[in-house]
């Protein structure tokens, strides 16, 4: 189980990641600081890379989930400004007054071709959140009693239950309509690599199909990376955890940057997994692109070591 951090701690190991970067930054900027209960606020984003560095990440995604009293409404991908500079837009809502922290915003980035991905981070950042109606107790005015109304209430009596019964019938079928990812074995392929690959394919129809299903996806593609590698003899078996699994990769299958997109893959479906995070559909279909390079790679990997031993 993960242990979360308290908010003074998360601030302060934030502000020294931001100390030791190299010139790559994020600044989170709320517009308006000060807003009402409920009301929605823009987070300008603003990213700058050095030259060289290249971003991962087509749009900012939350590195913890959001606590209660906060909800995320709307999350732009990032535009590039030139010179190595970004921007992108979020819109957040608050449910509490007081000072609220803004969610924490991370992106994924390489400091240079083939180089293992590292998060940015912003410093943290806070909105003052006040109440809908006047401070104190407000006397109410103009309120007058109910005044009956002529006719009778038998007809719309019959119509509230006839509208209830309905609400509850409509609540009862989305209860029962649970969103899966369905992976039925496949057939046709007879090695790991092709069973991998036909499996990204069905993976990808079915969350086509569902418009959302981020939970199952993840589970598929770490389910599907760890079958991979265990059918073809480069793990000793599906149980390992993420670190393990890497450092137990083969020489060839960990060169050129593929140990790092294996943990990348695999560490986002234990967030999903865990920490209830939920990644934009942008950045899903990232990681779907990214697995099927990763296994086309070892595939070749694995047949360059063929040829050698013939």
């Amino acid at each position: 189980m993960r242990r979360v951090l308290p908010g003074s701690l998360v601030g302060s190991i934030l502000a020294g990641l931001a100390a030791v970067l190299q010139g790559q930054t994020m600044e989170v900027r709320p517009e308006p600081a000060r807003a009402t209960l409920g009301n929605p606020v823009t987070l300008r984003v603003s990213v700058r890379l050095p030259p060289g560095m290249q971003l991962i990440d087509v749009s900012p995604h939350l590195l913890v989930p959001p606590p209660r009293g906060i909800r995320i409404l709307r999350s732009d991908s990032l535009s590039p400004r030139g010179k190595g500079e970004y921007t992108a837009t979020a819109t957040v809502a608050f449910y509490r007054i007081g000072p609220q922290p803004v969610p924490t915003l991370a992106l994924l980035y390489r400091t240079g071709p083939g180089a293992p991905p590292d998060t940015l981070l912003h410093l943290p950042v806070s909105v003052e959140i006040t109440s809908m109606v006047p401070a104190g107790n407000p006397q109410l005015k103009d309120i007058k009693p109910l005044q009956p109304v002529g006719g009778p209430i038998w007809g719309p009596a019959v119509g509230l239950l006839a509208l209830v019964g309905a609400a509850v019938g409509w609540l009862f079928y989305r209860s029962r309509a649970t969103i899966t990812v369905p992976i039925p074995l496949v057939s046709g392929p007879s090695g790991p690599f092709e069973i991998a690959l036909a499996r990204l394919d069905q993976l990808a129809a079915a969350v086509r199909a569902s418009g959302n299903g981020i939970e199952p996806l993840y589970d598929g593609l770490a389910d599907t990376i760890r079958d991979c590698l265990a059918g073809t003899g480069a793990i000793p078996h599906q149980g390992l955890t993420t670190t393990e699994l890497g450092q137990a990769l083969p020489q060839a299958y960990a060169a050129t940057g593929q140990r790092a997109v294996c943990e990348a893959i695999l560490g986002m479906a234990d967030l999903v997994k865990f920490a209830r995070c939920r990644p934009p559909h942008t950045e899903a279909e990232h990681s779907l692109i990214a697995a099927r390079a990763l296994i086309h790679g070892w595939q070749i990997a694995a047949l360059e070591s063929d040829d050698a031993v013939r």
